[in-house]
């Protein structure tokens, strides 16, 4: 897949990862097994489960129904994490890191606060590396990064853990705790998650302006200012 061959809703490109209102969850239900959350389904469980965890389960019918932009597809947005794949394109990006000083990684205005705050060294997150060109296209397009946004050049992103739904076992059931949380590799109540994003931390982290990227790679002049 590339920028231009992605599916299109109301003349906006959808990010690979994104999630459709097709994809709905069809997670079967969980219990506790042996001292680990399993899925009732033995198959399922089997096939939902990555480096050791089991994940939530949503079909996948990219382009069916509407795409919901917040929303992340766990299958899609993990395959781009652990292979390095660009979150809008889904095209690798290692070759772009090379040229430039390391993967683009490019974060929105805090939900919270409004503001853009650099991207720190040691800062986790869940938003898989973006070509430029797709970058540029993103900020320009992508309502949750109008208000703001700041990008960095990482050179060593290392997969860090998981976010998602920890459950705890009552008998043979299993309670899901109503925050989403995170938790590392290693950790020891990661056999009670459910897991939904794969979670990486940015190490080797150079702050980049990335209209002034985006003007010497000559993309201005293709896309036009924002």
């Amino acid at each position: 897949m590339s920028l231009h061959t992605l599916p299109v809703h109301r003349g906006l490109r959808v990010p690979h990862v994104a999630r459709w209102t097709g994809e709905e969850d069809i997670s079967p239900a969980v219990l506790n097994s042996g001292g680990v959350l399993r899925y009732v389904e033995p198959i399922a469980d089997a096939a939902c489960r990555w480096q050791g965890v089991l994940w939530r389960r949503h079909a996948r019918a990219q382009g069916k129904g509407t795409p919901i932009f917040e929303a992340l597809h766990p299958v899609r947005q993990r395959r781009a994490m652990w292979e390095q794949l660009c979150q809008v394109c889904d095209g690798p990006t290692l070759a772009e890191a090379t040229r430039h000083g390391g993967a683009l990684y490019l974060v929105g205005a805090s939900d919270d606060s409004g503001t853009v705050e650099p991207i720190q060294e040691g800062e986790r997150t869940e938003n898989p590396p973006v070509h430029l060109a797709c970058a540029w296209e993103a900020v320009r397009h992508c309502r949750y990064l109008l208000e703001g946004f700041t990008a960095a050049r990482v050179t060593r992103p290392a997969q860090w853990g998981v976010g998602g739904v920890l459950h705890m076992p009552s008998g043979r059931a299993m309670v899901p705790l109503p925050k989403r949380i995170e938790l590392a590799y290693g950790s020891r109540e990661l056999r009670w998650m459910l897991a939904e994003r794969a979670i990486v931390q940015l190490r080797g982290v150079t702050p980049v302006d990335l209209v002034a990227e985006v003007e010497r790679a000559g993309l201005l002049t293709k896309g036009g200012r924002r």
